[in-house]
């Protein structure tokens, strides 16, 4: 997904005050006073995330969170911050460097005036921005990483063309942005390279929390011969869910599986947003840790698409999206090792 921040659910206003007594942590341990930090910053090993929604979305945040238990285990201090608050993003990261944090990672483009502002001041704090487009010029300290949507999208045009039965699938959108753009031509193309015959719609919600239109347009789709849509529309693809329940079609989703998505959705194309920070945090101690862009894709395990995990359930052609999946792999194979090549066109699609 690109640059979807509209996926993050509506957030509910945290104090600050949460972040000057001690932050909200990520049920893990907190350091014991200012020597405390000074030596977990000497030693790199304290690691802060801050977002700009609470957790609880089932999706990116939830997602970032569980990279940071991972870092726990790995013997992190770790702290989670909520700044939902615009107004306070430099102030919270500039306590956080302050107080000795070796690496703050944020994730989301609101954060980028921030970063610009405060990451100068601290030189010897790494700041790992996740999803957000390289600094320019670069800042010696600020390591950047996007998510190659447009692999997964062009497996899952390959896998909605191989089960679709009416020869019509569709691409349901958030909002009409030139990132979306290139994953429905990324889609458009693994499914005309699968099949030469087959007929693609595609719409745009217009926001990624509304999951009532979401399903409005997903029904007229459904109407009209589709029977796979891939739903890159955050919160609205909820939507498109359900109008799938009701159609008997099939979804490639984009969010977290649920106990409402089993039924219809076949197959979860995402990023794997902890995992990759996890990752790149841990290229620090390693000494491979670099500033600039890093890109996150199929061949980094950033981004994926695979069989839901409730696939079993799925009413009609489980058996088949199985099967499909083995043209899938490889494509994916030959996507990492350069035979195939997924395009890049950001026109209106």
């Amino acid at each position: 997904m690109s640059l979807r921040t509209g996926i993050r659910t509506t957030p509910r206003l945290l104090a600050l005050g949460a972040l000057l007594s001690g932050l909200v942590l990520a049920g893990c341990a907190s350091t014991s006073g200012q020597a405390g930090q000074a030596q977990d910053a000497a030693d790199g090993k304290t690691v802060a995330l801050v977002t700009p929604q609470k957790a609880g979305d089932n999706g990116p945040t939830d997602n970032l969170v569980a990279g940071l238990d991972r870092l726990k285990e790995a013997g992190y201090t770790t702290r989670f911050v909520a700044a939902t608050d615009p107004s306070s993003h430099e102030s919270t990261l500039r306590s956080l460097a302050q107080a000795g944090t070796s690496v703050i990672v944020v994730s989301f483009s609101e954060f980028i005036q921030p970063i610009k502002a405060v990451a100068p001041e601290f030189p010897d704090t790494r700041f790992v921005h996740i999803y957000a487009d390289p600094y320019k010029p670069t800042i010696p300290n600020v390591q950047t990483v996007v998510f190659d949507t447009r692999a997964p999208s062009y497996l899952a045009g390959v896998l909605a063309a191989t089960v679709s039965k009416t020869g019509v699938i569709g691409f349901v959108g958030g909002t009409a942005i030139p990132p979306l753009y290139a994953d429905f031509h990324a889609f458009e193309a693994g499914a005309k390279a699968t099949r030469s015959d087959i007929s693609i719609k595609s719409a745009y919600v217009g926001s990624f929390g509304d999951p009532v239109k979401g399903q409005q347009i997903a029904q007229t789709m459904f109407n009209n011969k589709v029977d796979v849509i891939l739903a890159y529309a955050g919160g609205s693809s909820l939507g498109v869910v359900r109008a799938a329940d009701q159609a008997g079609a099939h979804v490639i989703y984009d969010n977290a599986e649920t106990p409402e998505t089993a039924g219809s959705v076949i197959a979860v194309a995402s990023q794997h947003y902890g995992d990759t920070m996890a990752r790149n945090v841990l290229t620090i101690p390693a000494g491979t840790w670099k500033a600039g862009e890093i890109v996150a894709g199929l061949a980094e395990d950033g981004t994926f698409l695979k069989p839901a995990a409730q696939l079993d359930s799925v009413k009609q052609g489980a058996a088949e999206v199985r099967a499909a999946f083995e043209t899938v792999e490889d494509v994916k194979t030959k996507i990492i090792n350069g035979a195939v090549d997924v395009p890049f066109n950001t026109e209106a699609g």
